[in-house]
């Protein structure tokens, strides 16, 4: 009978997270379409800004459009939300809404060439007399107009809301009144399935001086209920200026680890390939804090927390493959009460929450635990991490990070660091590097990210399939290493003096990931301290950073 259920439990988990997936796809793509009524502007607008010769006969196509080698067309061409190919002559200008134009070899186009969310192929030995544009919908129109035409708001309605339409997802510092999905669904060796709803964080409009908070749900092999319950309260401007004060309870299954890895992609991996990359341990408690944003992309917080940690031990074995492999023993912690004081400085100019192409990500975390505080621990730990994404030109780009992390005092194995493996040094076993102290990590970092991101078209276009995709060159350097170890005193710069090259571990690679670079990415990986070790593989469905 047990057979039976595990395998429906299978079944139903499966397409549970497929269902998920896919209802997110759908989702991203349908915010992408343009309405009907919000389309007609768009070409409306169009037509008057690039259509130079509006005495010429328009062409008009909703379809994947072909001209083929000796066709001639003398009228103005607009394609909507397909793409347009050209091998003939064309006496006139073209626009293509929400599609590619692929001007072929052969291809004469006298006059102009618009992509509105869209992009321009052009073959060597093509010929195109007028100006090639690359541009959104939103550069249209004025903002204010924009919002008006496309969105039907009224701004004098709602002044102070931020600036959001259906072509360019608005991000900050600041929680933005976005759509969020509500379900929590994830499986883990621990909790098992987890399944849960929630309430994020969020600035909905003028008026919403309160904002209430959380998630609660129940692993099942677990077999415990958690949550967390959140309110705050913000004063002055809500953007530019954002004063907040906030309360929270929690009873949680906590990780680390999520700037390795999210939630949904650890749970796919420890589904379909038996591997878990997280570790957890339970976190139980309340914290008081307030934040203060000086502009809408820098603020700083201040935090009064008091946690109760827990160890937490392997709770299921399950996997639809690799059935006879085992989990990694989630490790033990040091168990007690923690109370501390937390600070941090943050700011991000980044264009995009999970695929940033330019701006800066940086952030200054300090935490103190002590015995005036009535904690179990005694410590103090400062996090410092930045981030760039440099464009480069059209077709490339280059991502850095660099990530700095010290301590002083006892530091409990929840707060050491550990490194290698996913999004740290993909050459590297999974938090290989631990130092020889025989405790779970050490408690000094450094580790620095470089990936120079290319699409072939820098050097040429139109070569089979390859100018679809992109291609990542990496090099990954860094250590963890225990205080003690290097240096007999106990402050929070030291051990870094004795750090020299040879210390650093690093590796070199190669990546391949889909047009957009936010589909899939296929790691190659190897490193640098010894022949002997095998290249390491990886997909991932995420940017490491």
């Amino acid at each position: 009978m047990m057979y039976f259920v595990n395998k429906a439990l299978s079944v139903m988990l499966f397409l549970s997270i497929a269902f998920c997936l896919t209802s997110s796809r759908a989702f991203a793509q349908n915010k992408k379409e343009y309405d009907h009524q919000a389309l007609k502007k768009i070409e409306k607008r169009a037509e008057e800004k690039y259509f130079k010769d509006k005495s010429l006969q328009t062409f008009r196509y909703e379809q994947d459009t072909i001209i083929d080698s000796g066709e001639v067309i003398t009228g103005n061409i607009m394609v909507i939300k397909h793409d347009l190919k050209i091998r003939g002559k064309v006496v006139g200008d073209i626009i293509i809404i929400n599609g590619n134009a692929y001007i072929k070899p052969e291809a004469d186009v006298q006059g102009d060439i618009t992509c509105i969310g869209g992009r321009i192929r052009q073959s060597a030995h093509s010929t195109v007399t007028g100006n090639q544009i690359e541009t959104q919908a939103k550069n249209l129109f004025p903002r204010t107009e924009h919002r008006r035409w496309i969105l039907g708001l009224s701004v004098a309605d709602q002044p102070d809301k931020p600036f959001s339409d259906g072509y360019r997802t608005p991000y900050s510092t600041l929680p933005l009144a976005q759509t969020h999905k509500s379900l929590i669904l994830k499986y883990n060796r621990v909790q098992g399935i987890f399944l849960g709803l929630s309430s994020p964080k969020k600035i909905t409009g003028k008026y919403n001086y309160l904002n209430l908070h959380g998630f609660f749900g129940y692993g099942f092999k677990e077999k415990k209920w958690r949550y967390s319950l959140g309110i705050d309260r913000w004063f002055f401007n809500q953007r530019d200026y954002r004063f907040e004060l906030g309360a929270k309870i929690y009873n949680l299954t906590d990780t680390k680890d999520g700037w390795l890895i999210t939630p949904w992609e650890n749970s796919l991996a420890a589904v379909f390939l038996h591997q878990d990359l997280q570790d957890y341990y339970q976190r139980q408690g309340y914290e008081f804090h307030l934040s203060q944003n000086w502009t809408i992309f820098f603020k700083g917080t201040l935090a009064y927390r008091s946690d109760q940690y827990n160890s937490l031990k392997n709770h299921t074995e399950w996997s639809l493959f690799n059935g006879k492999k085992k989990f990694r023993r989630n490790p033990a912690i040091d168990e007690g009460l923690m109370r501390s004081l937390y600070g941090e400085l943050y700011l991000d100019t980044r264009n995009n929450l999970n695929r940033p192409h330019s701006g800066w990500y940086a952030r200054l975390g300090i935490e103190t635990s002590n015995s005036k505080l009535n904690s179990d621990f005694s410590f103090n730990q400062y996090d410092l991490e930045v981030r760039r994404y440099q464009k480069l030109s059209q077709f490339d780009r280059l991502d850095m990070r660099i990530k700095i992390a010290t301590s002083q005092g006892f530091v409990p194995a929840q707060k050491l660091y550990q490194l290698g493996g996913v999004s740290t040094l993909r050459g590297y076993g999974f938090k290989e590097l631990r130092t020889t102290s025989g405790r779970y990590g050490g408690d000094r970092l450094l580790l620095a990210n470089f990936e120079y991101n290319v699409n072939p078209r820098v050097i040429f276009s139109d070569f089979l399939f390859f100018d679809d995709l992109h291609y990542i060159f990496f090099l990954d350097m860094g250590n963890v290493w225990m205080r003690s170890q290097v240096s007999g005193r106990d402050s929070w710069q030291s051990g870094y003096s004795q750090l020299q090259w040879k210390d650093m571990k690093s590796d070199i690679g190669i990546g391949l990931s889909g047009g957009s670079g936010s589909h899939f990415r296929l790691n190659i990986a190897k490193r640098l301290d010894t022949g002997r070790k095998p290249f390491v593989f990886t997909l991932r469905l995420t940017k490491p950073f």
